[in-house]
């Protein structure tokens, strides 16, 4: 699943545990895997937005889940 699809999903309402356990990880994984890449939840506009460079916000999208896995463990 890339990175992009997961944050479309969790802004649209899914929740962690869901698509956690679509993967196979935690919950807790995700969030800290998401963060490491930039994302974080912003509770005044109810949603993940990216806190990285701008430039780099597109080719984030289009990573992988799984190639993110294989760099954190």
């Amino acid at each position: 699943m890339l990175i992009g699809e997961i944050v479309q999903k969790l802004n649209n309402g899914a929740s962690y545990e869901d698509i956690a356990s679509s993967i196979k990880i935690t919950e807790d994984i995700l969030r800290n895997d998401l963060k490491k890449i930039g994302f974080h939840y912003d509770n005044k506009e109810k949603n993940l937005v990216f806190t990285g460079y701008d430039s780099e916000y597109e080719n984030t999208l289009c990573i992988c889940y799984s190639d993110i896995r294989k760099l954190s463990t």
